[in-house]
């Protein structure tokens, strides 16, 4: 069998095995999902695909990492992981308290209004920046890219940056279709909870207790490969 047509039988091979694996880890709920899906909740589908931009940023960090071997320094130098655990947590927490303590949804007074009625301003560099640090700091991500993702990395087929590029390419656009899906579905449920105030108070304490209970996963993670 020709050199080429093995290594593309290889590629293929990989490439299958590659889809298979990040469907499970795209269609099991995780830190970015859920964060992105309570943005929708809480500023509508934009806010929440906008943070899923910035999600599918701050995974190709990490497969760029992983690409140029930088994913390694977690395990070589864990204070670096320390530095961003504590300091991602602490950001989750800042951001649950100011979700509580934000003013709910406005309520339209009437249907002829809708349009009237001051929209709640979504801030796409702000969005897609929360969605960006979420990435990075999610446990389930930096596992993935620490251990799992070097597997479909093959020196000899080629550069391996390339590969990891290539390679997140397909995941962010698996990614984001699955997480922008959920999030418009859910931003429109907003427009629901503007019309019931008492309804929108208690979704916003859900969401700020979600953004706790992110912030407490991020707290107690430890880097794939650290001494347990």
């Amino acid at each position: 069998m020709p050199v080429e047509s093995a290594t593309l039988i290889l590629f293929l091979a990989t490439l299958i095995l590659f889809l298979a694996t990040v469907s499970v880890f795209i269609l099991t709920p995780g830190p970015n999902m859920i964060f992105c899906v309570s943005k929708s909740l809480i500023g509508g589908p934009a806010a929440g695909v906008y943070s899923a931009l910035g999600v599918c940023l701050g995974l190709t960090v990490h497969a760029t990492a992983a690409g140029l071997g930088l994913s390694q320094l977690f395990a070589h130098f864990p204070t670096l992981y320390e530095i961003l655990r504590v300091g991602g947590a602490a950001y989750l927490f800042w951001l649950a308290w100011r979700t509580y303590r934000s003013a709910p949804l406005p309520t339209p007074a009437s249907s002829d209004d809708t349009e009237a009625r001051p929209k709640r301003r979504v801030s796409v560099p702000g969005s897609m920046l929360q969605g960006m640090l979420n990435a990075l700091l999610s446990p389930k991500a930096v596992f993935f890219y620490l251990v799992l993702f070097p597997q479909f990395l093959d020196p000899q087929a080629g550069s391996i940056l390339v590969q990891s590029l290539f390679l997140i390419t397909i995941l962010n656009v698996l990614n984001f279709a699955v997480i922008a899906t959920l999030c418009v579905f859910a931003g429109r449920s907003s427009q629901w909870l503007a019309r019931h105030p008492r309804v929108a108070v208690w979704q916003q304490r859900l969401a700020s207790s979600v953004f706790v209970g992110l912030a407490i996963r991020v707290l107690f993670s430890r880097p794939a490969g650290a001494a347990t």
